[in-house]
């Protein structure tokens, strides 16, 4: 019975994978918003989406209403009564920030997209170590994308940095890569290690700052600090 029930939760990961890596099928997964086209003009005026997402324009008036937006995204005639999601299928463009359109090339609106989440941790073994030797400063890296990357966890450079004491100003001492998962789990997540020489006492802090080039898709991530101190 335990090896029948560990199957079908198998099964049900592995068809999530499968509906993941077909992009026909993973649409259903991202996230979807909605502008309503009134009488009295778009609502809301101004819609907060996130990156990756769906934006759908109904019109809800008995006529029919045009959107447009400035950077030629999507340009579009929406009947009454129909909806239409810009990009004839694909996700939000670009990256975080506002992108402005028109309705009717005269009332004014925007889409303000904001970035995908993001979270980064750091520990070690224990705080106290003895002068001159190594310890693992280690943690995890996670990210709120509806995408495959989700169920792995993503492949990001993760940065330390370290400072004797609160007098002092943070100076990086390494940049290493947090490596996804091997199988997919319900629990997705990378995974990071550094090794450390303990010369005295010390505060440390991890920070997941990349992007892909063009903008901002990701939020900046920093985890909580941890202290070292020389054990006698």
């Amino acid at each position: 019975m335990v090896r029948r029930r560990w199957l079908i939760a198998q099964a049900a990961l592995l068809g999530i994978v499968g509906v993941l890596l077909f992009p026909g099928a993973s649409s259903a997964l991202q996230p979807s918003y909605t502008v309503e086209l009134t009488a009295s003009g778009p609502s809301p005026t101004v819609l907060s989406a996130q990156v990756e997402s769906y934006i759908w324009f109904h019109n809800t008036d008995t006529v029919a209403h045009s959107i447009a937006f400035s950077n030629g995204w999507c340009s579009a005639q929406v009947e009454a009564g129909d909806s239409v999601m810009c990009g004839s299928g694909s996700t939000f463009p670009g990256y975080a920030g506002t992108y402005p359109y028109t309705v009717d090339d005269t009332t004014e609106a925007s889409v303000k997209v904001t970035p995908m989440g993001r979270a980064v941790t750091l520990t070690a073994k224990r705080h106290g170590f003895r002068l001159g030797s190594m310890f693992r400063l280690h943690g995890t890296l996670t990210v709120s994308n509806p995408g495959p990357p989700a169920l792995f966890g993503p492949r990001m450079p993760v940065m330390v940095f370290a400072r004797p004491d609160n007098t002092h100003r943070w100076h990086r001492i390494g940049v290493v890569m947090a490596e996804p998962l091997k199988k997919p789990s319900w629990n997705p997540h990378s995974v990071w290690h550094l090794w450390v020489r303990l010369r005295r006492h010390a505060t440390y802090v991890a920070v997941a700052i990349s992007q892909p080039k063009g903008g901002t898709f990701w939020e900046r991530a920093q985890s909580r600090i941890f202290g070292v101190y020389v054990r006698r």
